[in-house]
């Protein structure tokens, strides 16, 4: 069994490993992955007639084997300590894997306690870095109190000697049960319902024809199933995102933010202080009629594990606030990300008065063909008698939209950030510190070359942002704003040094 005590702060501490009920812990995940991953060979077996005989008897042993031997294997193998306030860890048997984390390359921390976790008082710790597709350090099975110590001792600077859970935190942020409904009403899952009901409709039509055929001859029929399979989408999505982020908190201190939530799996994500790479803010029209916004957090690190798991959209991100009233959405967003106050008011430059026409041309074929997509299915159930009816609503929506994304697009670079706001029916203003810029790009597709418009794509650890279709001159001004030296037409920079923007003043080094 590991040990109880806290590791200190310098010096090395001995190996210690998992809990022994990680056994049970960790196997459940692992056979449900390896059924996830074989599951033709298993519906061939059931199919087939079940395991009746001694080869499906065989294979059965085999999967059931795979995932006990991998566990054990784990179990026995894993070990980690602290040395100088580096954590190390070594596991593997036959091919052994050693890995040392420094403190200063942590991008993000997470506690995570799933149901089984709480029968036996444990928890899992991982954690984030920028150098790998995943979570670098995973500890699947330590006491709370053993985890939160870990954790505390990363999460501070090497050299350190404060106290574990020393600091006082704020608690910026929490979402109640409304809110947390509203967000998965929000986020929806209309499309999705769409392709299943095509999918069941085709399907229908192929293997039961007259099942079809009967049921659609009732007036309202169609209507009444597609409305169904919608709302079951949007039952999803609601159910999802109550499962995930209920209970949501956010706290502030000088060590970082903290973010707690969950139903039945608990999740405790620390981000350390400066880690913030990238912001996202999405509101979509059903969070503005709401009077709410969605914002997504952003570091170096890679939190792969919410997808694998199957999370709500935008749990890949390190931490997300479901929900903020529009009206505190200014002083939350300067306590995720000090100097927001300096960019609000915000006074948004405009996108390029030709990329009005690109807009609107790429706004109408989107939504013909969307809706010429879905429309085979669809249009009956809507009481469309012909395609081409559809298709010219969906044109002429395509275009109005083309229109309003193009005048809600802008961009703004302020003395310690830059701002780009994009999309007028799922509107998304993203947020990047100019310190941790990485590189700048320019560029120009075949229809932007057109009508002489560009795009400037600022990279960062986090992710990338991308400005709105703008003139060759404003493309000019960002670029050199943040540290390149433009290769538009035009004057170049005098003495090697790049115009900036009225108002703002060259980005730092990036970091």
């Amino acid at each position: 069994m590991a040990e109880t005590a806290t590791p200190p702060t310098g010096g090395a501490t001995g190996w210690r490993g998992l809990e022994p009920a990680s056994l049970l812990i960790n196997l459940l995940p692992d056979l449900w992955r390896t059924v996830r991953s074989g599951w033709p060979l298993l519906l061939a077996i059931v199919v087939g007639g079940g395991a009746r005989s001694a080869v499906d008897l065989g294979f059965l042993a085999l999967f059931l084997g795979l995932s006990l031997g991998r566990t054990i294997i784990h179990f026995l193998t894993l070990r980690f300590r602290l040395n100088n306030g580096k954590l190390e860890i070594q596991s593997g048997l036959l091919g052994r894997r050693n890995r040392v984390i420094e403190p200063a390359h942590i991008q993000n921390t997470e506690l995570v306690q799933n149901p089984f976790h709480r029968v036996f008082g444990l928890v899992e710790l991982r954690i984030e870095t920028a150098g790998e597709g995943g979570a670098e350090g995973l500890l699947s099975a330590l006491s709370v109190a053993d985890a939160t110590a870990l954790q505390n001792q990363l999460r501070r600077s090497p050299g350190a000697h404060a106290e574990a859970g020393a600091g006082h935190e704020d608690e910026i942020e929490h979402n109640g049960l409304v809110e947390v409904l509203g967000y998965g009403v929000s986020v929806g899952r209309a499309g999705a319902a769409l392709v299943v009901y095509g999918v069941a409709q085709e399907w229908a039509r192929q293997f039961q024809p007259t099942l079809l055929q009967s049921t659609m001859a009732r007036p309202g029929a169609g209507f009444v199933l597609l409305a169904v399979f919608v709302a079951l989408g949007y039952v999803y999505s609601v159910g999802s995102s109550v499962i995930r982020y209920y209970g949501f908190r956010l706290f502030r201190s000088t060590d970082g933010l903290r973010t707690e939530s969950g139903l039945f799996t608990r999740r405790r994500v620390q981000v350390p202080a400066g880690r913030v790479q990238l912001l996202r803010i999405n509101e979509t029209v059903l969070r503005r009629i709401m009077g709410y916004a969605t914002v997504q957090i952003e570091t170096a690190g890679s939190n792969t594990a919410a997808v694998q798991q199957g999370a709500p959209r935008g749990a890949a991100s390190e931490a997300m606030i479901p929900m903020v009233a529009q009206d505190l959405l200014p002083e939350t967003l300067d306590a995720v990300l000090p100097g927001y106050a300096q960019a609000a008011p915000l006074v948004w430059q405009p996108s390029a008065q030709l990329a009005l026409i690109s807009s609107i041309l790429r706004g109408g074929l989107r939504w013909t063909l969307l809706l010429g997509l879905f429309g085979h299915f669809i249009a009956p159930a809507l009481g469309f008698g012909r395609m081409d009816q559809l298709g010219g609503i969906g044109l002429l929506f395509g275009a109005w939209t083309g229109w309003r994304d193009w005048g809600t697009a802008g961009w703004k670079l302020t003395s310690a950030l830059v701002l780009v706001r994009r999309g007028f029916l799922s509107r998304e203003t993203a947020l990047v510190p100019r310190s941790k810029v990485q590189s700048v790009h320019l560029l120009q597709g075949p229809l932007q070359r057109r009508f002489g418009v560009w795009q400037v794509h600022v990279w960062v650890a986090g992710g990338t942002l991308v400005t709105p279709e703008i003139t060759e001159e404003d493309a000019r001004r960002i670029f050199g704003a943040l540290g390149g030296e433009s290769p538009l037409s035009g004057s170049p920079p005098r003495s090697g040094q790049p115009p900036s923007p009225p108002g703002t003043q060259p980005a730092q080094p990036s970091s």
